[in-house]
């Protein structure tokens, strides 16, 4: 019986995709913040079942699970596909717009994916990782509709690029002191009131979110480029 504690992170992970399509069926109701609450609980999980997966060394306990297929499955429907239908639904695109940069994101994310393995071989993302997610802060901040669909589209852009990204503080598998775990300090930090109140959330929260991701998408990849941050990732923890 103990040993099956091993098997933990993978029913965390599938936990993460049965709110996944919680979320989904939330958004065909039209429920939008509870889609967007099951949506949230994904990213929890994220930010935990891989490090938890490493801890318990999942992989040599169950040789027949692919954790890492789980991960992808469930990173590409509850991170990219479920939220584009929220927002696709719920308005926060250009009318007209919103079709074309929903199917664009889920694409561009699926190719991301297959290529995910290699990044975090060679140390760096070629074009930036797909964090189509943090569309949900415009939702938050609910601006205008052009702020999210010229966000999403620069995003798109920026993935198909051939900018090499650290990949460090854009991907959630690890914790690290200083700037490497940044994204996952600061949307633990503020989940609580993030999931409780959304968009009555202190607007302050989600701009401090945009800021940090500003950062890293335009001044991370040049400080690689210089050498300041070394082509690396370390997934031991």
């Amino acid at each position: 019986m103990k040993k099956y504690i091993y098997y933990l992170p993978h029913l965390l992970t599938l936990t993460g995709l049965a709110f996944a399509a919680l979320a989904l069926i939330s958004v065909m109701d039209g429920r939008f913040d509870s889609a967007a609450r099951f949506s949230l609980l994904v990213l929890l999980i994220d930010r935990f079942d891989g490090t938890l997966a490493r801890k318990f060394q999942t992989r040599n306990k169950f040789p027949g699970i692919s954790g890492e297929t789980l991960d992808t499955i469930t990173d590409l429907v509850g991170l990219t596909f479920v939220p584009m239908m929220l927002f696709l639904r719920s308005g926060l695109f250009l009318p007209g717009w919103g079709e074309m940069v929903a199917v664009a994101a889920i694409v561009t994310a699926s190719f991301k994916y297959s290529r995910k393995e290699n990044f975090l071989a060679q140390g760096y993302s070629v074009g930036v990782p797909p964090i189509f997610f943090s569309v949900f802060l415009f939702y938050f901040l609910q601006l205008p509709p052009i702020f999210p669909t010229l966000y999403t589209i620069v995003l798109i852009a920026l993935c198909h690029s051939p900018i090499k990204y650290p990949i460090t503080c854009l991907v959630t598998t690890h914790w690290k002191f200083g700037y490497k775990s940044i994204t996952n300090y600061l949307t633990t930090l503020f989940f609580i009131p993030v999931f409780l109140l959304l968009k009555s959330a202190p607007a302050i929260i989600y701009w401090i979110m945009l800021f940090q991701i500003g950062v890293q998408l335009f001044v991370y990849p040049m400080l690689l480029g210089m050498g300041k941050i070394k082509p690396v990732f370390d997934r031991n923890s």
